[in-house]
């Protein structure tokens, strides 16, 4: 959606949050990740610390990004109840709704890419809400499964909590494999688009495994 279709406020938002986010990455990329606080970022935003925190809960939610959103629970039991018999299609929903926060400004992305590489740690607090995510939605599927055991495309005998653990990484793997093709192909093409082709070439891989 581009923002000019969104109302002023919420223009406002997004432009607050790219502010913070490209001032705290230049930043640490030229002063260094010691050397930059909360306090310094809002000051050459020109922006209180109160709103900063409105943003971001740490520095380094503001450097790394956010990844991901985990979405509530009510959210999250519609998004699978939306794909009965179809587990895998209902996690990939889920985890396409926990990613509509995620940047998408490649040139960010570039810089982002530097930081992860100095500052390792960064990139798993990074993913550490995708790793919640996971966890929330493998248990919330599992106890789905052992509830209607016939939603499941696995025979009934198999554990509900092997089929939801494998079907949410699979779902995991996908999405990170279609965000890493968005970001190489045209940005003007939904990302939903390549969710089908990136499912086909991990079951061509699967089934060439011996």
């Amino acid at each position: 959606m581009g923002t000019e279709t969104l109302g002023l406020r919420e223009r406002k938002r997004i432009a607050t949050r790219e502010l913070i986010e490209r001032t705290a990455v230049e930043l640490v990329l030229e002063l260094g990740y010691d050397e930059v606080t909360v306090e310094r970022i809002c000051e050459a935003c020109d922006l209180s610390t109160r709103t900063f925190f409105n943003y971001f809960p740490t520095k380094d939610a503001a450097i790394g990004g956010i990844a991901i959103v985990v979405p509530p629970t009510a959210v999250i039991e519609e998004l699978l109840d939306a794909h009965p018999g179809d587990p895998l299609r209902g996690a990939l929903a889920v985890f396409a709704e926990a990613m509509k926060i995620m940047d998408e400004r490649p040139d960010l992305l570039v810089h982002r890419r530097q930081l992860f590489e100095r500052h390792p740690t960064l990139l798993q607090q990074h993913l550490a809400t995708f790793h919640e995510l996971e966890d929330t939605l493998t248990r919330m599927l599992t106890e789905e499964l052992l509830e209607r055991p016939t939603r499941g495309r696995l025979p009934t005998d198999m554990a509900a909590a092997d089929e939801a653990t494998a079907t949410v990484i699979i779902a995991g793997a996908a999405m990170r494999y279609v965000f890493r093709a968005w970001q190489n192909s045209e940005k003007d093409r939904p990302r939903a688009e390549l969710v089908d082709p990136a499912l086909t070439l991990m079951a061509h891989i699967l089934r060439s495994t011996h």
